[in-house]
């Protein structure tokens, strides 16, 4: 990502921390931490889903660092949908980022998404066990899930993972921290 378009993506996770959807810490520390998740993904995604995407963290930061990715950021918040939507069409991503203003919980319902992606990710979207039965069905044979760790944490139950088809939990050591866990069936 050139200097140009990190700026660009900082104004709008700016405006987005402004509105109270990103934390406090400053937005070049939010954009570092999500390109954590780049440097411990297996591979490039075709094609990703972002579960709760929020102000756009980490969703927005892997769209630029990869442009020849298609995204899905899922929302359940009307004016959190909106404004990731009006950003990715002003970032001119329209063609290659979806914003979905729906409960992500039910997105694996559809067989449009069921099975599809590459990469699922997440941060701070809720409880473990929350977060793979949201992203289990998303996953193709093969796809991974890669969830920004809290501090201090223990790797995800493998009874819990694999009753949802997934590995075991391959929580990374460096920081940030990742949850990372890859669909098996």
């Amino acid at each position: 990502m050139d200097r140009a378009d990190r700026a660009k993506l900082a104004d709008v996770l700016g405006q987005a921390q402004g509105r109270g959807w990103i934390g406090g810490r400053g937005v070049d520390q939010h954009i570092e931490h999500s390109l954590g998740f780049a440097s411990v993904v297996a591979a490039i995604p075709l094609a990703a889903v972002d579960l709760g995407s929020g102000g756009g963290l980490p969703a927005l930061v892997l769209a630029a660092v990869w442009p020849q990715s298609k995204w899905t950021l899922v929302e359940s918040s009307l004016s959190r949908a909106a404004f990731l939507e009006l950003h990715c069409a002003r970032l001119g991503w329209s063609e290659r980022v979806d914003v979905l203003h729906v409960a992500a919980e039910h997105l694996g319902e559809d067989e449009q998404y069921r099975g599809r992606a590459d990469l699922v990710t997440a941060r701070s979207f809720g409880p473990p066990s929350s977060v793979v039965e949201a992203a289990a069905p998303l996953l193709r044979s093969g796809g991974e899930l890669i969830v920004s760790a809290a501090p201090n944490p223990t790797p995800w139950p493998s009874d819990m993972l694999a009753k949802q088809g997934m590995a075991p939990d391959r929580l990374t050591q460096s920081p940030p921290r990742f949850h990372r866990s890859i669909r098996t069936s």
